[in-house]
């Protein structure tokens, strides 16, 4: 039998305490979270040009399927230098990588780095990646001119106006080159045999446009000559162009994750925004980590392109076949009427 003097009363508790708190600690550690994702910057405060070191690290179970942030050209305001992606290292049943972006901006004033983010598949079965996305970061930006040895240099004086008799030759230059082009235009107008002098513009649809440019880029000879980061960029450039005239998104300015993010936000589904990421994610391996692609790989990049194309393109009746319809339903209406 326990016999608790009065003055051991306290620290029997404080025990019972200690030991009750045990199981409540196993139950925080068991549901550690799958990923955490967070970015810091060497500095914060910089001048105009100047390079920030922007790193990317990702903090995840070992069997955690995650999507990797591949570099476009910019990242928000910034502009992307350099980019390296470092060797993983294992922490027990956790994987941390991280991704080191090299960044700059050419205007002053605060700007912020967006949230960067990161799609993972929350589990074995799911079809359907989640976002994470890392903090967003402020970076200041202040002017070369506030230094302390800058000089500010004085403004230039007044110029005066020029003479009377250069400025009788200018008005006279002037009303010859107009009396010339008149004379052009009527001359233009009188071959032309009345017609107009100008055409109006047919618009194209925007997948015309796009598969005429990569049937250009495919019998151009930049693989042949080993050009591949010139291949891969125009490439790039040709999907996104047809995303901007085809979806009204800012495709050129954003970056490929921020892109897939629009995509899904005007109702593209998955299985089809998966093929312009997959396209755009082989572009920029080439373009930024160097990578020299065998020609079954640029193959299937063009494929996905193709196949993205086609599954999204919208077709257009011309106005002409629109009238004759709408003349032969006239024409019908008006027989029964009759």
């Amino acid at each position: 039998m326990i016999n608790l003097r009065k003055q051991n009363f306290p620290l029997f508790f404080l025990w019972l305490l200690l030991l009750s708190q045990l199981p409540i600690s196993n139950i925080l550690h068991a549901q550690q979270s799958l990923i955490e994702v967070t970015a810091s910057v060497d500095k914060s405060v910089i001048t105009i040009g100047d390079l920030i070191k922007y790193t990317l690290k990702i903090d995840r179970k070992k069997r955690l399927n995650i999507r990797e942030p591949v570099p476009s050209e910019k990242i928000g305001a910034f502009e992307i230098k350099e980019y390296q992606k470092l060797p993983p290292k294992e922490q027990g049943e956790r994987i941390v990588e991280q991704f080191e972006f090299t960044i700059t901006v050419y205007d002053t004033g605060k700007y912020t780095i967006p949230p960067y983010p990161v799609g993972y598949l929350p589990s074995d079965t799911s079809a359907n990646f989640d976002i994470i996305t890392a903090e967003p970061l402020e970076i200041t930006v202040n002017s070369v001119l506030e230094s302390a040895e800058a000089e500010i240099m004085d403004i230039r004086p007044p110029m005066g106006l020029p003479g009377p008799n250069w400025l009788m030759w200018l008005i006279g230059g002037l009303l010859l080159l107009l009396i010339a082009g008149a004379i052009y235009l009527w001359v233009r107008k009188k071959k032309s045999g009345g017609k107009p002098l100008f055409r109006k513009e047919i618009i194209r649809p925007a997948h015309e446009i796009a598969l005429e440019e990569l049937q250009q880029l495919l019998d151009s000879d930049l693989r042949s000559r080993g050009k591949f980061k010139h291949f891969y960029s125009i490439l790039s450039d040709i999907l996104r162009r047809y995303i901007e005239r085809r979806f009204f998104i800012r495709a050129l300015e954003e970056t490929t994750s921020e892109l897939h993010l629009s995509l899904l936000s005007v109702d593209v589904p998955e299985s089809q925004a998966a093929l312009a990421l997959g396209a755009l994610s082989d572009c920029d391996m080439v373009k930024f980590a160097k990578h020299i692609p065998r020609e079954t790989e640029t193959d299937e990049t063009v494929r996905l392109i193709k196949e993205f194309i086609e599954l999204t393109h919208i077709e257009f009746e011309s106005v002409e076949n629109i009238e004759k319809v709408e003349a032969e339903v006239l024409q019908k209406t008006s027989g029964k009427t009759d």
